[in-house]
């Protein structure tokens, strides 16, 4: 929708106080494009990310493969805490994982880590 479609549709008070205001700091192009829809995969990605333990395990993960036992006691959690925060990493695709044994092991992704970080850029820039 452009900007001034937009201001169309503000009742007439609404309306002259937004151009008023406007007017003060130099009005934007009218014609401006704006969207509102943001990509599901960036939406996902940021979500995944906000949860600060989730943050922590990505940081650790991004030095090497480690298992759910050692971030655990690095971070001092819980074990079934940490493997719900590796789930939820792992279905937003932000690491990998290899079964060593019975072990397995996690690792950022940090191709795909960065490609994100792109999409992000690219939807606010």
């Amino acid at each position: 929708m452009k900007l001034a479609e937009l201001l169309e549709t503000l009742d007439e008070r609404q309306r002259k106080t937004v151009l008023r205001s406007y007017e003060r700091e130099g009005i934007p192009n009218l014609d401006l494009e704006l969207e509102t829809s943001v990509d599901r995969e960036v939406l996902e990605f940021l979500r995944a990310i906000s949860n600060p333990l989730r943050f922590q395990i990505l940081k650790l993960l991004s030095r090497g493969w480690l298992c759910v036992c050692i971030i655990s006691g690095l971070l001092n959690r819980d074990q079934t805490l940490i493997s719900h925060h590796l789930r939820t990493l792992r279905e937003a695709g932000l690491i990998l994982e290899k079964k060593v044994g019975k072990m397995h092991f996690y690792r950022t992704d940090l191709e795909k880590f960065e490609g994100y970080l792109e999409k992000v850029k690219s939807e606010i820039l």
